[in-house]
């Protein structure tokens, strides 16, 4: 696998997730334009369609539903979301629930999306951002009662130390919990942007560090965490993916709003990334606790 600097790791991550990249990332005009011809109101809505045009999740949002009924996260609890992303998870966990939730995100435009989407969802006072690199997490706080990331682990270079990072910032009894991106039979998604021609134009290149669930059972014990239950749910995802590819009525209402092109860029992508399951991408669920003490992990 070809060796990349960290700031080139960086501006690769940055790259990919531009609106001209190799999927489609929509701003916040596009979302009200699709909104307005759905009759969503994102203030009130949980509709699934909402979920899924702000963010591209493999797990969609029922992994996302599901990781919260697993932390049994409640209204009073203060949630750290590292890896934020555009947010689309902590506004969904923030709606449904209405807990309040700080996100962490190294990427400067993700950033800036998520807080511009909090004011559109109305839920600017329940969510807070940090432009910080999670493997160099410094908040001031160590008071929050439950994390979670939703597939953005695989960019972390590092692992060992932002589960110490992490650890820091934790509550003890908080829960943690993962949707994560692992390794495949064949190896990662760094060998897939070789070998797979139709996942190549979807990703900048060097910005997957996945590992098997097993690898994050060790580093998660060694950083102090008590693991409580993991699992490969990559049939499950699988379904759900190709499923979704076939929804005709979903893509043809997405097309008369955006554009043929819109379509079939969001179509190939899906189709892209299910050329790399089992063999460069597999997933799993962790959900583990930061315990009394250290050595009871």
């Amino acid at each position: 696998m070809l060796k990349y600097m960290k700031t080139t790791i960086k501006e690769n991550l940055i790259a990919s997730y531009q609106e001209n990249g190799g999927f489609i990332v929509h701003s916040r005009q596009m979302l009200e334009r699709l909104y307005g011809s759905l009759g969503i109101d994102p203030k009130t809505s949980l509709d699934w369609r909402i979920f899924e045009l702000e963010g591209i999740s493999h797990f969609f949002q029922h992994g996302i539903a599901r990781l919260a009924r697993e932390l049994a996260i409640t209204k009073d609890d203060y949630v750290l979301s590292p890896g934020e992303g555009s947010g689309a998870p902590s506004r969904f966990i923030a709606k449904l629930i209405g807990c309040r939730v700080v996100g962490v995100d190294l990427n400067p435009d993700q950033i800036t999306k998520a807080k511009d989407l909090a004011f559109l969802h109305g839920i600017e006072n329940n969510v807070d951002y940090y432009e910080q690199d999670i493997e160099e997490l410094s908040l001031g706080k160590n008071d929050f009662t439950v994390a979670y990331c939703n597939e953005t682990c695989t960019h972390w270079e590092n692992k060992a130390k932002a589960f110490e990072r992490l650890f820091a910032h934790l509550k003890v009894g908080a829960r943690v919990g993962f949707n994560a991106w692992l390794s495949g039979d064949k190896g990662s998604l760094n060998d897939a942007y070789v070998r797979v021609p139709d996942f190549k134009p979807l990703y900048q290149p060097g910005i997957w560090f996945q590992n098997d669930l097993y690898t994050y059972q060790r580093l998660l014990q060694d950083a102090g965490f008590r693991i409580r239950d993991m699992r490969d749910c990559t049939d499950i995802i699988d379904i759900r993916m190709r499923a979704r590819v076939k929804a005709s009525v979903h893509w043809q209402r997405y097309e008369l709003v955006m554009g043929r092109h819109a379509r079939e860029s969001a179509v190939r992508y899906y189709e892209g990334m299910l050329k790399t399951h089992y063999d460069y991408l597999r997933y799993g669920v962790i959900i583990a606790e930061k315990p009394v003490s250290k050595s009871a992990g």
